[in-house]
This record gives structure tokens, sequence and C-alpha cells, in this order.
């Protein structure tokens, strides 16, 4: 199976756990990228890797003293990931962003340097929602960063009331286009 398929068939079985038709774009991609600090984070988390394209971005631009961790709640994508991205530094844990600070303790880390998340947030309920950022926002250090993508516009006023500093670019070159927001405290 293709991972093209493999994305669109999870979509189908569970559009509000996938959240996208097909996998982000080089252009969604090279834009997430950009918005990570690699000199400075050592500890990286992604919240819903689906099958890895930002994974692979991540792995490829950190430090080799770096560590990813990946929560993915999906068991086909967590097997994907497994068996398609070997690297010492990856972690993956087949728990949901709601258990963010709890996981990290177990890996004895303190707090996230950056948080890059592509959760489907207009899919959850407000608690849920609400839930993550305050997860996210606990669970990084002073200086970190939380970066997400959504397709829709409706989650900066969230997370302004988190965030001191809140910022906005859009991906058209994406499938469907995104928004990509970098938070800073």
């Amino acid at each position: 199976m293709t991972e093209s398929s493999l994305f669109l068939s999870n979509f189908i079985n569970n559009p509000k756990e996938t959240g996208a038709v097909a996998p982000s774009s080089r252009f969604l991609t090279r834009e997430i990228m950009k918005s990570i600090d690699f000199e400075s984070s050592k500890n990286i988390v992604e919240l819903g890797p689906g099958l890895g394209t930002f994974t692979k971005a991540i792995l490829r631009n950190a430090a080799p003293d770096s560590r990813l961790f990946c929560f993915e709640v999906n068991e086909k994508f967590r097997s994907y990931l497994k068996k398609n991205i070997e690297d010492e530094r990856l972690t993956i844990i087949g728990e949901g962003a709601e258990n963010l600070g709890r996981n990290l303790k177990k890996f004895k880390i303190k707090d996230a340097d950056c948080i890059v998340s592509g959760l489907p947030f207009k899919n959850f309920a407000e608690q849920k929602k609400r839930k993550i950022i305050k997860e996210v926002k606990s669970s990084l250090n002073p200086k970190g960063r939380f970066v997400l993508f959504q397709y829709t516009n409706g989650l900066r006023s969230m997370l302004e009331s988190h965030f001191t500093k809140v910022s906005r670019t859009f991906v058209p070159l994406n499938i469907p286009p995104a928004f990509v927001y970098l938070c800073e405290n």
C-alpha cells in the first residue's frame, strides 16, 4: 500500500482522527521546518505525525544529540513509522497529546524545546482542545516554540489566550491549503 493510499484509507475510516486526505506537501513541510530553531532544540515533540512527513524532515535537520518524541494514537500510522524510520533519536509513543507531560517525565525530560503539531483541532471538542493546548504550554520550556498547522482559521484566539506571541502564515500549495501558527511565550 502506498503512503497516499494508506493515508486516504485512514481518513475514510476515521476522518476525525486523521484530519486530512493526503500527507503534507513539501511546501507545508518547509514552512514548518522554518519555524523550528534546530540549534537550540534538543528535545522536540511531534503530535500526530501520521506517516512521518515532518518526522523525517525534523530528523534530517536536528542535531545528532537531539531527541524526537512522536505521539501517535493511530496504530497503523505507528506501525508505519516504526517500519520506515530508523533513527535512534526517535521515540514513538502510542498515546494522545493529553498525556504529553506525563510521558515526557517517563523519559526524564523536564520540558520540550519545540512542539510540532499536525493534530486536527477542528475535529476535537472544545474541552479536549483546551486540555491539549494547556498540556503543550506546560510542557514547553520558557523559550520553547509551539508550531502547528490547521486547515481552518479558528484556533488563533485560543492560542493567543495561552501564548504571548502568535504569528500565522498561509501555505496555499498543500491539499488542502493550510495555516501555520508559530506560538511563543
